[in-house]
């Protein structure tokens, strides 16, 4: 499967990361969830702060 977006594809990702590492790092299901929405917002956060940041040196 291949997407379009580098965007749409970096959250996929980012979300079966996410996924996976609350399953390995965490035994009850709140804490899961709240460690995968925790998780998953930082990297969303940090991939779109990383691409604005590389984003001023190409242009």
């Amino acid at each position: 499967m291949i997407l379009k977006s580098h965007l749409l594809s970096m959250i996929l990702y980012a979300a079966f990361v996410c996924i996976v590492l609350a399953l390995i790092r965490r035994s009850e299901r709140r804490s899961q969830i709240k460690y995968a929405l925790s998780l998953f917002f930082l990297m969303v956060v940090g991939a779109l702060v990383f691409g604005w940041f590389m984003y001023l040196f190409i242009s």
